[in-house]
């Protein structure tokens, strides 16, 4: 008989607890607003077959020109492991190449194709009706906030 009730009351403890952590915790709530945000951007970049983190990947090499994929990761604070994956995709696609560096034999550098570019420039109109209802979404003072909260957490994270 008291084993039941000690378990009850643990899973009480665990929800009482839980309901606590929940309403606390700023990571549940960054992730709720990630999947919010992502969600804005996906829609209007769904028919030219390119994800959000498809055009920030290829946002941060359109800004370099070309660059190491180990700089790219940093830019946007991205594991490698995931970066590549996001790569490899971009390069089946043939949005972008990958090219020796003239500095390091042993590096590779990566840049948008052609027709990645012209992709790109595609979706840049979709992306700031993107961005004008993630906006929207987050309020003017939000949405300022948001972007000063990620500016210091990316400058935190440069080498």
């Amino acid at each position: 008989m008291a084993a039941p009730k000690k378990r009850r009351d643990l899973r009480e403890q665990a929800q009482r607890t839980a309901r606590q952590t929940a309403g606390e915790c700023l990571l549940f709530r960054v992730r709720a607003l990630s999947r919010t945000l992502t969600s804005l951007y996906e829609e209007p970049l769904r028919p030219l077959g390119l994800k959000p983190t498809q055009m920030n990947v290829m946002t941060a090499i359109a800004a370099r020109g070309e660059a190491r994929l180990s700089e790219v990761a940093d830019m946007i604070a991205l594991e490698p492991s995931s970066l590549s994956r996001i790569v490899d995709v971009l390069r089946r696609n043939e949005w972008v190449e990958m090219l020796p560096d003239p500095a390091d034999e042993r590096a590779r550098l990566v840049r948008l194709t052609d027709a990645g570019a012209a992709l790109y420039n595609e979706a840049i109109p979709l992306w700031r009706k993107a961005q004008a209802r993630a906006r929207e979404a987050l309020g003017p003072d939000g949405a300022e906030a948001f972007k000063t909260l990620a500016d210091q957490s990316l400058s935190r994270r440069a080498p």
